[in-house]
């Protein structure tokens, strides 16, 4: 009985001593993994959510997608609209470049007297 013990506790020591030598780093991954197969049905069941998240798992930070429930112009009803980070910051950089020629005079400034 106490050789089984014994064992045990020696190959605990072996197991652990192998797990923390030094230079035994983890080669790093170089197999990509693929990505996830869903049937019909269950693309079908997934909410825009779910398909954002499963995208965005698979895609560089450029290319993920934010989605916003945002209200139309004109009506009671919200829709929701998707953009990658990109197109986002691009839409951003735009808007400040624009507000900055408007502020130094050098786009024409809104009809009516607006700013």
């Amino acid at each position: 009985m106490q050789t089984k013990y014994l064992l045990v506790a020696l190959a605990a020591v072996l197991i652990m001593g192998c797990a923390s030598g030094a230079g035994n780093e983890p080669a790093p991954l170089t197999v990509a993994q693929a990505a996830p197969t869903f049937t019909q049905e269950e693309k079908d069941q997934m909410t825009t959510e779910e398909k954002v998240a499963i995208y965005n798992s698979q895609e560089e930070e450029k290319n993920q997608i934010i989605c916003r429930r945002t209200q139309i112009t004109g009506s009671h009803r919200k829709r929701t609209v998707c953009r990658t980070i990109a197109q986002i910051a691009e839409e951003q950089e735009n808007a400040r470049r624009t507000l900055q020629d408007i502020q130094i005079g050098g786009a024409a400034a809104p009809a009516g007297g607006g700013l």
